[in-house]
């Protein structure tokens, strides 16, 4: 749905960084909260559970199994936007790691292509734009500004699936991008804007603005942050799956 979700939650809750097929690492994370802030910690993704990784499928199905379960709660991301276009049938760029997701997914059966297409399909039709989490944090894959909070319109879904740009390219292809939070004006009452989608080497905190993408996929690490406590945790790579030199 191209809408945003008001989340009440009387209970811990975790934001995960950009999974991207880690899902060792990832079912790691998640049994370290887990243990450490007890079995009932909602998890929450900001998407991109897929691509460049190894065990994209896997990842997204166990995702869809603990959205059933009532367990977790993902936002929409530009690289499972993308996915989900490309198995509606829709003409899109197979490149910048989907090529993977794509060919695991080509190498099911056919009857199991049909099967996973649906439950696919189905489940992303309720994942919501961004997350509005307790009134006080909100939960949006390339972030947020403020002024778009409570907004659904065409502007709004660009900015939140790809965050801001120059409209430059970078020699490896990949958009120059712009450090949105520097411009955030802070009031009393501004929630944290938890995000993903750009890599850092640790997570970067700027003007009430977290972003907990630290490259996993690259080969660094899986990264957590739980608001309400105000704390991180992290698992690290296992391996690196993908490179920026690959298309």
């Amino acid at each position: 749905m191209d809408d945003y979700l008001k989340l009440k939650l009387d209970r811990p809750y975790a934001v995960i960084g950009d999974v991207h097929g880690c899902y060792h690492e990832f079912r790691e994370l998640l049994d370290k909260i887990w243990q450490k802030y007890g079995k009932d910690t909602f998890i929450i993704s900001v998407g991109d559970l897929i691509d460049r990784g190894d065990y994209n499928l896997e990842t997204l199905n166990y995702c869809i199994d603990l959205y059933n379960q009532g367990k977790f709660l993902e936002v929409q991301s530009n690289h499972m936007d993308k996915f989900v276009r490309w198995l509606k049938g829709n003409k899109v760029k197979v490149s910048y790691g989907l090529q993977k997701t794509v060919d695991e997914f080509l190498n099911l059966p056919k009857e199991e292509q049909e099967k996973l297409r649906e439950k696919i399909l189905n489940y992303y039709e309720k994942v919501p734009l961004y997350l509005i989490v307790n009134d006080n944090t909100v939960v949006a894959h390339a972030g947020i500004k403020d002024e778009y909070i409570g907004k659904k319109d065409k502007k709004v879904k660009s900015f939140v699936l790809y965050g801001a740009t120059t409209g430059k390219f970078l020699e490896n292809g990949f958009p120059e991008r712009l450090d949105w939070t520097k411009w955030r004006k802070i009031k009393e009452d501004s929630p944290k804007i938890i995000y993903g989608h750009q890599v850092f080497d640790e997570p970067y905190i700027n003007n009430r603005c977290y972003g907990i993408d630290t490259g996993c996929v690259l080969g660094k690490k899986l990264t957590a942050y739980l608001p309400d406590l105000d704390k991180f945790e992290e698992v690290k790579a296992k391996k690196q799956y993908y490179s920026f030199e690959e298309k």
